[in-house]
């Protein structure tokens, strides 16, 4: 009985940091999309990522050796992590520069979901085979690694859910590509760039955020994680500055590099490692929900900003989002408890 109490406090906690992620991610996305209008998304990875290696490496040799070695041990989980994380940062970081946050943001949220969701239809029906997992299935019901139960199907209620979410990115796709976000009216190959390289991330996000999972659940803690993370993104970045003769000089001017040291510390180190609680406490559906409120905060805080103009549009895409992103993960929440409820494990 003591376990299901444990379950339920790691739940509690992993959504309480994963809503101090939002509010601190939704700060950074309108601020790096000003940002990124005078820097490079270059400049800024470069630092923000070195910046997490040389605060957390210490750290984690310091206070979690066991778990920094739990980490090495599997190095091609290692590597996945590091490619993921390099793509959807690079990719996510280049699409602020070009697209309204807001919409970025519901871009690259809103993938996850769906792909969780096709994960779950291709792997979690009746039949397919499901890995054992130490904390419960995705949805945070609480399952003993010997019970058998598999993450169910999607229900019929789970895909018209779903149908409305994939409308909803159709949606901020149209608003995008017709010049009717608050960005306003841009080039067509601008504006579908951005919103390719949000879809991109969100995609490598979501994988991302499955492979941490299990590597948490192999005992590996978030301070040892962050400070491995991210070496990949720190050599995607290198590798796509150099060769293209990038000048990393305007980075180094009085007024610029204090200025990017902070945001990354603050908008980006920071809001990594309190996701990469969020991630280690709650499950991938949970984070995917609490995400959900992210875009209308960003639209509160784009009209304090004054960068962008008000959309309705924008804001109608927000809403909707919203609505079917929360409303996905409560579907989800109930078609595994009634398989836990069903399962041979609870007669």
């Amino acid at each position: 009985m003591g376990a299901i109490p444990r379950a339920a406090n790691r739940e509690a906690a992993g959504f309480m940091a994963s809503a101090a992620f939002v509010c601190l991610a939704s700060v950074r996305d309108v601020y790096l999309g000003g940002l990124f209008q005078r820097l490079s998304p270059l400049d800024v990875a470069v630092v923000a990522f070195l910046l997490c290696s040389a605060v957390f490496l210490p750290i984690a040799l310091a206070r979690k050796p066991e778990s920094l070695r739990a980490a090495l041990r599997r190095p091609r989980q290692l590597f996945w992590i590091n490619a993921t994380s390099a793509l959807a940062w690079i990719s996510f970081f280049f699409a602020l520069g070009t697209t309204e946050p807001l919409m970025v943001q519901i871009l690259f949220s809103g993938v996850g979901p769906l792909s969780i969701a096709w994960g779950l239809g291709t792997w979690g029906a009746p039949g397919a085979p499901q890995a054992p997992q130490r904390s419960g299935p995705p949805g945070g019901a609480v399952v003993p690694l010997d019970s058998g139960i598999r993450s169910p199907a999607l229900s019929r209620a789970e895909r018209s859910v779903h149908f409305g979410l994939l409308a909803t990115l159709g949606l901020a796709l149209m608003v995008v590509l017709g010049g009717l976000s608050g960005a306003g009216p841009q080039p067509l190959g601008r504006a579908a760039l951005g919103a390719a390289l949000a879809i991109g991330a969100g995609l490598s996000i979501s994988v991302n955020t499955v492979l941490c999972r299990q590597l948490h659940d192999a005992g590996v803690d978030p301070i040892a994680m962050v400070s491995v993370r991210f070496v990949g993104a720190i050599v995607l970045a290198l590798a796509l500055a150099i060769p293209a003769g990038h000048d990393f000089a305007p980075l180094y001017s009085a007024s610029a590099l204090p200025t990017v040291l902070g945001a990354a510390a603050l908008l980006v180190v920071l809001p990594i490692y309190v996701s990469q609680v969020g991630i280690s406490l709650a499950s991938p559906l949970t984070v995917r929900a609490v995400l959900a409120v992210a875009p209308v905060l960003i639209f509160v805080l784009q009209l304090a900003d004054g960068r962008m103009s008000a959309s309705p549009y924008s804001l109608t895409a927000a809403v909707a989002y919203g609505i079917f992103a929360v409303s996905a993960a409560v579907t989800r929440h109930r078609a595994i408890h009634t398989a836990v409820l069903a399962s041979p494990a609870n007669p």
